[in-house]
């Protein structure tokens, strides 16, 4: 028996050892009127969508983020951030999104990858990769109606499961059925 804790023990740590090193972060975007401050003047679109960072192209994928509802003719799609972008909040625009969706219509979808530059926005790329990770960047829909924005959505990091409970979760398992079957 306690060979078998063992290996699986190491094995449990060459895993975990193994992802942290991944590559790919997740992150989801839930875009409204509300949080650009739209819903009282007749904002009315909505959408929602995933996002992969990969750490070491330093790219962020558009995965099929959707939208519909708006007001207007969509006019402008940007990323912005800055180190304060914080939710309620304004920033400058960091990556035009127009390349990777249609506008000129009431709804969308985005697709497509997005390669970070350094020096964009006056960051680094160390800085920017800090503010997508801490949830300061956001997507901003712009309409004829609403120039500053229609619908926003921040960008933010899907919790990851910790590698380390999982571990700890399947050690425990295998001590209780080998005590169950002795």
């Amino acid at each position: 028996m306690k060979k078998t804790f063992l290996t699986a023990i190491t094995a449990g740590l060459f895993a975990l050892n193994q992802m942290s090193f991944a590559a790919i972060e997740d992150f989801t975007v839930s875009l409204d009127a509300a949080q650009a401050g739209t819903a009282g003047s007749g904002g009315t679109g909505s959408g929602s969508g995933t996002l992969t960072f990969d750490t070491v192209a330093n790219s962020l994928t558009l995965n099929n983020i959707t939208y519909s509802g708006l007001s207007a003719n969509s006019a402008f799609a940007h990323i912005h951030g800055s180190d304060t972008s914080v939710p309620g909040q304004s920033a400058g625009v960091l990556y035009d999104l127009a390349g990777f969706t249609t506008l000129g219509g009431t709804s969308g979808t985005f697709n497509g990858t997005v390669s970070l530059v350094n020096g964009t926005g006056g960051f680094s790329l160390a800085q920017q990769v800090s503010q997508l990770e801490g949830g300061l960047w956001y997507i901003n829909i712009h309409t004829a109606n609403f120039g500053n924005g229609e619908i926003r959505g921040q960008i933010l990091p899907v919790p990851e499961p910790s590698a380390l409970a999982l571990l700890g979760l399947g050690a425990g398992t295998l001590v209780w059925r080998r005590r169950r079957r002795s």
